[in-house]
């Protein structure tokens, strides 16, 4: 099914959100949750990460219940035996899921994952969509209802184009944790990488969240300016949008960092 203009529309102002300033690994779960709220409703939310190598298992809710505990130790009793539940990525290849994809509401009610478990909460209308990673974690969100409004194939479609966006987010809100635990940035280092001072300042705001009106005020510029600087920006880094030049920035100011007082060159490779 496709998506309507106003669907697309909605999209773009909750990803807006999502990469908002206040976007860190502490607030990723909670972040990806308002996102998700602006584009399917569901009755709970939940941001899920396995620890491949501690072999542990967290969940983030979005709204607090006191069956939440007992529902979560009885998922974790009973989900490796279901394909749907036991945290592989692989699973419809990697696209969003729905519980009907694997069983009827009534086959699913006859399932121990159900009785100790969803049962708790009467969700009997689950969704999952993969988050990558690309590291030692596996990530999912689930969207659970109760009731008999299951998820459409609308739905589908819209957390489909959310996968790539929950993906970035996690990379951004790590990164600029990280950025943040250490020393201020001071812009002048990215000179180093063959930036004009003006260009340097704009990479600086970026790793912040700013918007181009915020920096035009902060700079003293025109938001033209700030525009002519940023597409300068991505023609010497080789990206073509704010995330990827956030991104790239961030991992520049670690490269120099590291580097010391050596100055750190920057080169387009082609794919």
């Amino acid at each position: 099914m496709m998506v309507s203009h106003a669907d697309l529309g909605a999209f773009s102002r909750a990803s807006l959100r999502l990469y908002a300033p206040e976007l860190t690994a502490e607030t990723y779960a909670t972040q990806c949750v308002q996102f998700l709220r602006e584009l399917v409703e569901a009755d709970m939310y939940c941001v899920g990460d396995m620890d491949k190598t501690a072999g542990t298992l967290g969940v983030d809710f979005s709204d607090p219940d006191a069956a939440l505990p007992r529902l979560l130790d009885g998922f974790g009793r009973t989900m490796g035996r279901y394909r749907l539940f036991n945290w592989d990525p692989t699973v419809n290849e990697g696209r969003p899921f729905f519980r009907r994809d694997f069983f009827s509401e009534r086959q699913f009610r006859d399932l121990d994952v159900y009785a100790e478990s969803f049962a708790l909460m009467g969700w009997v209308n689950h969704c999952a969509v993969h988050v990558p990673t690309g590291d030692d974690h596996v990530m999912f969100v689930g969207l659970e209802r109760s009731g008999t409004v299951d998820y459409s194939e609308r739905d589908r479609s819209i957390l489909t184009l959310a996968q790539e966006h929950l993906d970035n987010a996690r990379r951004l809100a790590h990164a600029r944790t990280k950025a943040r635990r250490e020393k201020p940035l001071d812009p002048r280092e990215f000179a180093r990488a063959g930036f004009s001072p003006r260009e340097s300042e704009v990479l600086m705001w970026l790793t912040e969240g700013k918007s181009n009106a915020e920096m035009a005020t902060l700079m003293h510029v025109s938001l033209q300016t700030v525009k002519f600087h940023l597409t300068s920006i991505f023609n010497k880094a080789g990206t073509g949008n704010r995330l990827a030049t956030t991104l790239y920035a961030l991992d520049l100011a670690q490269r120099l960092r590291r580097a010391g007082d050596r100055k750190v060159l920057t080169v387009r490779v082609q794919p």
